[in-house]
């Protein structure tokens, strides 16, 4: 084999006819013409390649990369504690949530456990980085004790479609009933009964009781007293006369009072009436 050292920018035409003069490589024409172009063929073939394995890699990120595009709801604070209220007090708090996705968030549906009422305020598509709130309210008239409420927040989330939002807390009657009703049993027409409630003030401050009546004439209901002190009680003394022809006797005592909150406060009165007299309860 002969070895022929060829400049580098040589062209491969004018390599050819420089081992021709020499009268080698002759037969079969020029080889390191056609090595030349076997060689970039093979370049090219391997370009080729190169091009089509990075066209589908970027298939594949661009396919991936629309999978993992989707919105994602984040709220910071999933519950609100709203400590000790009293009976009567409404108690009002927003939610804030955000679109921490790529795409935009849409608000589905809000809802709510009795007692508590939620609406969405704000817009109801966020873009991506967009907060919104959901205002959430609740009526603590007919609750005492602990209360815990839950609000839904309903989303296009794929990864948490429905986060539950919480409010809690205690619930303290002010006034309280003792009884909380009366139940005379059974009497008999124009036989007068009597029964007495305790109104005893559990709050921080005196409590004003005003506007007393009846819903019916043959009850009759009076106050020992027109101002509750803290922790102290008044006497609710009740009269009942019931009338003949009615198989059964239902009534109120009503009356407000004014301390930390204004209540509008009922006694529920029951009776069965009959010729015998029973025990009175």
């Amino acid at each position: 084999m002969v070895c022929i050292s060829v400049p580098q920018h040589s062209k491969p035409a004018e390599t050819c006819q420089f081992i021709r003069r020499l009268g080698r490589g002759w037969r079969g024409g020029c080889r390191l013409c056609y090595t030349d172009l076997r060689s970039k063929r093979k370049e090219s073939i391997n370009m080729s390649r190169l091009l089509l394995a990075a066209g589908a890699w970027c298939a594949v990120l661009i396919l991936v990369g629309t999978a993992w595009a989707a919105p994602a709801v984040n709220v910071p604070a999933l519950e609100y504690d709203f400590g000790t209220i009293y009976q009567g007090e409404n108690v009002r708090h927003a939610f804030v949530f955000s679109n921490r996705g790529d795409v935009p968030l849409t608000v589905e549906k809000v809802a709510s456990s009795c007692g508590c009422t939620a609406a969405l305020a704000s817009a109801k598509v966020l873009a991506p980085g967009q907060s919104g709130e959901v205002q959430a309210s609740f009526d603590s008239t007919r609750f005492q004790g602990a209360i815990s409420k839950t609000v839904y927040l309903y989303t296009n989330d794929p990864v948490q479609p429905m986060v539950q939002l919480k409010l809690k807390g205690k619930v303290q009657v002010e006034v309280a009933l003792e009884p909380q009703q009366v139940n005379f049993g059974t009497v008999a027409p124009k036989r007068t009964v009597k029964s007495t409630v305790n109104l005893v003030n559990q709050g921080k401050q005196e409590v004003r009781l005003d506007g007393l009546e009846t819903t019916a004439p043959e009850l009759v209901a009076r106050l020992s007293a027109a101002v509750i002190p803290p922790g102290g009680k008044v006497a609710v003394e009740l009269t009942l006369t019931p009338k003949p022809g009615n198989p059964r006797f239902s009534g109120y005592v009503l009356f407000k009072a004014t301390g930390a909150v204004n209540h509008d406060l009922r006694i529920p009165v029951y009776a069965d009436l009959g010729e015998r007299a029973a025990s009175l309860r």
